[in-house]
């Protein structure tokens, strides 16, 4: 039995018991964890929490030793298990679809030494254990083999065997060969289980992914598209049929499917072996990858292979969404996925000239790197991407440092580039350190391109040597904030306080008093050891404000218009940047609404291909 058997069942029993909004949890939050819809996840795992709860408690205070809210027929229906399949899903949504590292790893470990034995209470049809592997792959899926083997050793997964969670761990055990460069092991695992009876039951459309992945890193592209194309026929997606009620799962395993296709055939159109378009149409929206996190570094992929033929458009919009990608993974503390897009965004930045975006983009890398273990292959296309940033051409101001503002704020809407803003600003930086008019204009661009992490520390060596410099502080603060970096605002706000107390020129790093007696006069190099405070992720277990990017909309092939983005609040000063192409405030990440999708007709789920993907009613 699967734990899509399981919770069917499960189901089944609760509705004939009467309780309808239990038996509605039960069998929508592995659906809607795999949406990557956290907030209903943890509303319908509190309310359908309290509810059995209650039922169980009312359960132990009968004397005949018989359940007041279900008939005998389904003992124990309210019990342990089902108790610990509703608290699964609010961390397995975090570290499955949102793909959280580091930011969830303590709650992962707490709740699977907390786990009890898998036939303590009867069979468990979930493992936080399990979880708690994943959270570790997605912290850096070559460096924690060691740790995970650990996990999945046979003398942790004793019991297991026969539980509805045994095909996760069967899986998990998959992909961990393929980290430990064994894809070729890994897949003759899996068609070992694809040639018996019940295989491709038992690891339903998980494991054809899991085979995907295998054949992806044996560069066997062509198999792999075979695997998915078998999929879905099988499961009859494309299929429309009446009379019976729509399956959500199936809009996931679509979308999935969608996701993996385009990067396979992107990449058989990089080595010319098939026609791009095929790519290109089947490229999801940017929408899609920014609600899914676990699927943009797929989208990433996708597009970097159809930049390289030309096929689709390398412009600052795209930079902004890569950036904002790599950012987001940096924050959740799964640093691997971090540095790869990274990587990504400085080799589209370096291919369009962008030079300032391309090295903020490296730096990031490098550092994200630093994290890591077994990094050679990653170092080896660090030192690749810093070869090609050396290359690149100078940045030759347009106009003198004292009249650039002017200059670019002349510029015809349409023509406004704001990567070229930002270097055209750094150059005059480096003339004019301390002018606060150069400084909020970085801090602007830097929002806009969401490279306000870079943006912040010129800002910040500038503060700290002028706490009285109002209009400097204030963009400080707003480039703090749009980066929801909490810690560098009581930063600030002790700097300024330390400021106001102590004259001028004696306030150094964290608002300290400092050994010279004069301030620096403006102009002049900045002393060493000013540096800015590094942004942490958050310590809790909800997740932080993620930033939304600039620019919204599907990428389009070269030669079509690109999509405007959408307006929001103007800065105090007068833009550099035309407001409407000024990036958004963050918001939650598990906040933002799905994008909506065509919804498929009603569909029969008795089909062979439905059963046996576990996808069936």
């Amino acid at each position: 039995m699967t734990m899509w058997t399981w919770a069917g069942e499960t189901g089944r029993q609760l509705r004939a018991a009467g309780q309808d909004e239990l038996a509605e949890a039960v069998t929508t939050l592995p659906e809607l964890s795999e949406a990557g819809d956290a907030v209903r996840v943890e509303a319908v795992a509190r309310s359908a929490l309290r509810t059995a709860r209650r039922l169980v408690a009312e359960a132990g205070k009968t004397s005949d030793n018989a359940l007041t809210a279900a008939p005998a027929s389904v003992p124990g229906v309210f019990g342990p298990p089902t108790l610990f399949f509703l608290a699964h899903w609010p961390l397995a949504v975090r570290v499955g679809a949102l793909a959280e590292g580091r930011r969830a790893l303590e709650q992962a470990t707490a709740a699977a030494e907390d786990e009890p034995a898998p036939h303590t209470h009867g069979p468990l049809p979930v493992s936080a254990l399990e979880t708690l592997v994943r959270c570790h792959a997605n912290i850096d899926a070559r460096g924690t083999t060691d740790q995970r083997r650990e996990l999945l050793s046979a003398r942790r997964l004793s019991g297991w065997e026969s539980t509805p969670a045994w095909p996760a761990f069967t899986l998990a055990r998959v992909h961990l060969l393929i980290d430990e460069d064994q894809a070729d092991r890994a897949e003759a695992e899996l068609r070992r289980y694809e040639h018996t009876a019940t295989g491709p039951a038992v690891l339903g459309a998980d494991g054809v992914f899991a085979l995907v992945r295998a054949l992806r890193h044996q560069d066997k592209h062509t198999d792999a598209l075979e695997a998915l194309d078998r999929m879905e026929a099988e499961l009859g997606l494309g299929g429309r049929e009446a009379g019976g009620p729509a399956n959500p799962r199936r809009t996931a395993l679509r979308r999935m499917i969608r996701f993996e296709r385009a990067r396979l055939l992107s990449w058989l159109a990089r080595l010319g072996l098939c026609d791009a378009r095929q790519a290109i149409g089947l490229l999801p929206t940017v929408e899609e990858a920014e609600a899914y996190p676990k699927l943009r570094s797929a989208w990433v992929e996708a597009v970097e292979n159809l930049v390289c033929q030309g096929s689709v458009r390398n412009d600052w919009r795209l930079g902004v969404r890569v950036t904002t990608w790599s950012r987001y993974f940096e924050r959740v503390g799964a640093p691997r996925r971090g540095a790869e897009l990274a990587l990504a965004a400085t080799r589209l930045a370096s291919g369009r000239g962008a030079r300032w975006v391309a090295e903020c983009s490296a730096q990031r890398a490098e550092r994200l790197i630093r994290e890591l273990g077994g990094a050679e292959e990653i170092i080896g296309d660090l030192v690749e991407v810093r070869s090609m940033v050396r290359g690149m051409k100078a940045i030759h101001p347009l106009a003198p440092a004292a009249d650039i503002l002017e200059f670019l704020r002349a510029q015809p809407t349409e023509e406004v580039n704001p990567e070229e803003q930002a270097e055209q600003v750094n150059v005059a930086l480096m003339e004019q350190p301390h002018d606060s008019s150069l400084l909020s204009a970085l801090g602007q661009v830097g929002r806009t391109l969401m490279l306000s992490d870079a943006a912040t520390e010129p800002q910040w060596r500038h503060v700290r040597e002028q706490p009285g410099d109002q209009r400097a502080a204030l963009s400080l603060l707003e480039t703090l904030l749009h980066d929801n970096d909490t810690a560098g605002v009581r930063n600030l706000v002790r700097t300024l306080a330390a400021g106001a107390l102590i004259p001028q020129g004696q306030v150094a790093a964290e608002g300290q008093p400092a050994p010279q007696s004069r301030p620096v006069p403006a102009g002049q190099p900045v002393p060493q050891g000013h540096t800015a405070p590094q942004v942490r992720p958050s310590a809790h277990g909800q997740p932080v404000p993620e930033e939304q990017p600039a620019a919204q909309g599907r990428l389009v092939p070269e030669g079509q218009p690109a999509a405007r983005s959408q307006p929001v609040q103007a800065v105090p000063e007068r833009q550099l940047v035309p407001e409407e192409w000024a990036a958004p405030r963050g918001q939650h990440a598990s906040q933002r609404q799905p994008v909506p999708e065509h919804r498929p007709d009603p569909e029969r789920q008795e089909t062979a291909g439905a059963g046996r993907f576990g996808i069936s009613g």
